[in-house]
């Protein structure tokens, strides 16, 4: 008898379990038939359509549910912020298939990018094929931190006008865009009944 209870497992809380290499190597894939072979289950959150490969998989667990990051609406956009990742098009795919078959799924949208992120249509085109929609801030603690290097990278080439405001608004926990888009996505909650789970400002998590 295997000494642990059946219980979930997490994958792609720090990185994605289906990078490029996955479709070659197959890791994820053993790991996820030795937890079926337990009777254990699986929350995965990736980027990638790849999942689908699993599917059978993932439909064999009692308890299993997967979820996709998604944070801009314009593919144009996604592409200079996320250049190696799927479309949003293949990721809007993957959860209407998996929705469709009975797994249970979700979407982060992270990080929200100030003034760049939709966050309102986002909200929209996924609410019908999401069971739980996370929604977190960009949020940055030093100027020396190599995401913000990334981010202000590309926004000096992409958004230079947006540049000054994102120091203040990537830093700042108070800052009124955060508490705007609070009140707007508590009113999207409160007319659509839609199941968000919050996270922005500082005002901790506010779950519907």
């Amino acid at each position: 008898m295997f000494p642990i209870k059946p219980q979930t497992i997490y994958f792609g809380m720090n990185t994605d379990p289906y990078q490029p290499v996955e479709e070659k190597r197959r890791y994820t894939r053993q790991a996820l038939e030795l937890l079926v072979e337990l009777g254990f289950s699986a929350c995965i959150l990736t980027k990638s359509d790849l999942v689908l490969r699993d599917i059978e998989l993932l439909q064999n667990m009692a308890d299993c549910s997967v979820g996709f990051s998604l944070a801009f609406q314009d593919e144009g956009v996604r592409s200079r912020f996320e250049p190696y990742a799927p479309s949003n098009q293949r990721r809007i795919a993957a959860l209407r298939k998996l929705k469709e078959v009975g797994v249970e799924t979700y979407v982060v949208i992270c990080p929200v990018m100030p003034y760049i992120t939709d966050v309102e249509t986002l909200i929209e085109d996924l609410a019908p094929i999401a069971d739980t929609i996370w929604i977190y801030p960009l949020r940055m603690r030093l100027e020396s931190d190599r995401n913000w290097q990334n981010v202000l990278s590309t926004l000096s080439e992409d958004f230079p006008d947006l540049t000054e405001q994102y120091r203040r608004v990537a830093f700042g926990r108070d800052h009124p865009y955060w508490l705007d888009l609070r009140c707007v996505l508590e009113e999207i909650r409160s007319k659509r009944g839609s199941n968000l789970r919050i996270e922005l400002g500082n005002q901790g998590s506010s779950n519907g």
